[in-house]
């Protein structure tokens, strides 16, 4: 008997995808003097866990200097962005029985979408690492999800695309888990070529 209450769903390439990367972040620390006196794990790290209106403060000048000069290609890249086909059918259908929820890694401008394109009307929360400081597979972020729900681990369903940050992440906290994998062959009983295939493992 399935017990799954809640749905988890990551964001980027599991409900939405990046037409036109420019790794716009990346892009500014390789043309930066410095690196902004960061390693680049470090600076990554922090760009994804802390507000960009922080960053600007917290980094060097130099760092706001680049971020403002190169805006047009941020907003070009967040423009690409589009929704996959089945997900408002998916969403819409699910939303009748489970609890939906987000958890994504990302930089605060990349959470502009959710909102231009209407998913945030689909869960009852949103938890993004820059607003909240951790990072899939932390289990901290997850654990927000437990406080929220106050439901156990077999009843909570992670969805993701990424097998480090979502799965690995949800095997942790021992919840249950379905990767999507678009492209390339399925290998394991948890991976999913849309997300139309999750009724059956619900």
């Amino acid at each position: 008997m399935n017990t799954t209450k809640i749905i988890v769903f990551d964001l980027y390439n599991t409900l939405i995808k990046i037409k036109e990367s420019t790794n716009f972040f990346l892009k500014l620390f390789r043309s930066s003097k410095n690196g902004f006196d960061l390693e680049i794990s470090a600076y990554l790290r922090l760009v994804m866990t802390v507000n960009i209106d922080e960053l600007l403060d917290i980094l060097p000048q130099e760092f706001a200097t680049l971020y403002k000069k190169n805006i047009n290609e941020l907003e070009k890249e967040l423009d690409s962005i589009f929704i996959y086909d089945e997900i408002f059918d998916v969403l819409e259908d699910l939303k009748k029985d489970f609890r939906l929820f987000l958890i994504s890694n990302l930089a605060s401008p990349y959470k502009k979408p959710v909102f231009k394109l209407g998913l945030d009307n689909y869960f009852e929360e949103m938890i993004f690492s820059c607003d909240y400081g951790y990072l899939k597979p932390n289990d901290e972020i997850f654990e927000e999800i437990e406080k929220i729900t106050t439901k156990k681990s077999n009843e909570i369903l992670m969805v993701g695309d990424s097998l480090k940050s979502d799965i690995v992440g949800a095997r942790n906290m021992k919840w249950n888990y379905l990767r999507i994998k678009r492209s390339g062959n399925i290998l394991e009983n948890y991976e999913i070529k849309s997300l139309k295939e999750m009724r059956k493992f619900i």
